[in-house]
């Protein structure tokens, strides 16, 4: 378990991160620059989730 389990992990706690508050702030329902960038965040979260899992698998 080097550095690239690690940074799997890190990435994988930043896209945790960044889908909850994409999430919260689709919740709120309110048109604006806000929900776009939320709405790229949850498709951001949904590549990049998978890839650090994938990463954390091979490196362990």
């Amino acid at each position: 378990m080097g550095v690239p389990f690690w940074a799997g992990v890190f990435g994988l706690v930043v896209s945790i991160v960044f889908l909850l508050l994409a999430v919260i702030e689709l919740r709120k329902n309110t048109p604006g620059h806000a929900r776009n960038a939320a709405m790229i965040h949850v498709g951001m979260a949904a590549l990049f989730l998978p890839f650090s899992l994938i990463i954390m698998f091979l490196y362990s």
